[in-house]
């Protein structure tokens, strides 16, 4: 019985920490993120509007038909930033925004770029990874940092 105590503990820490939001992550929620957007260039775009925010889903979604509405955005708390890794040449790539963290002088946005092993079995097909983030509102500049 204690045996079976102690995996069922164990499994539960498990999934917990498979959960758990990524170092760093306070003051930043996921509002998007996957494999295919719209926008084809790597980068970062940052939306503090709901004219800017507009744009920003109009381009990611400019292949989806038909167009999800975007999500709701409280632009007097939350900005919108995003990003993308560009387009490449199978699955198996990924970009993670794992911090957001004022410098003084900027707000930087720390990404982690994810790519298959060589020896990966992907499917063949363009994919244009990003990941999309709500944030507190500042008007501070913003600076990519990749990881």
């Amino acid at each position: 019985m204690p045996r079976t105590i102690l995996l069922a503990v164990f499994a539960a820490l498990l999934i917990a920490a498979c959960r758990s939001a990524p170092s760093g992550s306070e003051g930043f929620r996921t509002i998007a993120s996957g494999y295919h957007t719209g926008i084809q260039a790597a980068g970062l775009r940052v939306a503090r509007t709901p004219a800017e925010w507009s744009a920003l889903w109009r381009d990611h979604t400019s292949q989806v038909i038909p167009r999800p509405p975007a999500p709701v955005i409280d632009f007097t708390r939350e900005l919108v930033v995003c990003v993308t890794a560009g387009e490449k040449p199978s699955g198996g790539y990924g970009i993670e925004v794992v911090e957001a963290r004022f410098d003084g002088t900027a707000m930087v946005i720390a990404t982690r770029e994810t790519r298959p092993a060589e020896d990966a079995i992907v499917p063949l097909v363009l994919t244009r990874p990003y990941h999309m983030v709500a944030a507190p509102f500042t008007d501070a500049q913003f600076r990519l940092e990749r990881r």
